[in-house]
């Protein structure tokens, strides 16, 4: 065998073991990355300013400025025996108004997944582990179509306006839908969650487009929902319940 055959061979196996040694490096994915965005811990609050816009026909719109408050409760064993917590859920119409329970959710981390039912609709929040790109049907639990819901970004470092102060931390944002035609419709649905904190930001816009004669050119809405709520303060509840 000539030695340029040997110095083939040699150069091969150097290789495959480099690959080898590659793919031995790689580590798993932790399957609890991303937990700590749907955060929920015992006496955790969060504080909301809220926008809410519904509109009910062409011309016609009810605006509702608020705040909203969300508090974690104790767990508890569901009927499938899986620990959920309550989630009270006050609302007050400013800052010097006290708050008011306006209803009461439930949360809970399930295997690989996170789920919130809201208003008696259990929806999938997020999945396990983390990571941009990662989808899944937020509906899979309920009896609506198919949702297809995506983390656009996953551990992005960013500075919040909380507590009277801009707080660093890192986000995980959600796309549930950003879907338009420009003629008709328009459904545009994102959260963006913290880690240690939970949930930062939300905003809805679901709308039909009035396509009449009278409304050709222009955008006019026709009826739909504009919602978006933005985080102001966070902490844990004291003895004294504040």
């Amino acid at each position: 065998m000539s030695k340029n055959i040997l110095l083939l061979f040699f150069i091969l196996a150097l290789g495959i073991s480099a690959c080898g040694s590659s793919d031995e490096l790689i580590p798993a994915a932790d399957p609890s990355t991303g937990v700590t965005y749907f955060y929920m811990v015992e006496n955790k609050y969060r504080e909301y300013n809220v926008r809410e816009i519904r509109y009910t026909g062409v011309g016609m719109s009810d605006t509702s400025v608020y705040q909203l408050r969300e508090e974690v409760k104790e767990a508890f064993v569901n009927s499938q025996g899986e620990e959920s917590r309550l989630i009270h859920r006050l609302t007050r119409p400013d800052a010097n108004t006290p708050w008011r329970l306006d209803s009461v959710w439930t949360i809970r981390i399930e295997r690989d997944r996170a789920v919130s039912i809201e208003n008696n609709i259990p929806i999938v929040k997020m999945v396990f582990p983390a990571q941009t790109d990662r989808t899944w049907d937020g509906n899979i639990y309920n009896t609506r179509d198919t949702d297809q819901f995506r983390i656009i970004n996953f551990g992005a470092l960013t500075n919040i306006a909380v507590n009277d102060d801009l707080e660093a931390t890192t986000t995980m944002t959600i796309e549930q839908e950003n879907d338009e035609d420009g003629i008709t419709f328009k459904d545009f649905r994102r959260e963006i969650y913290a880690d240690s904190i939970g949930l930062i930001s939300k905003q809805y816009e679901v709308l039909k487009i009035c396509t009449r004669s009278e409304c050709e050119g222009l955008t006019v809405i026709q009826s739909g929902r504009f919602y978006r709520e933005t985080i102001f303060a966070h902490g844990f509840i004291d003895e004294d319940g504040n």
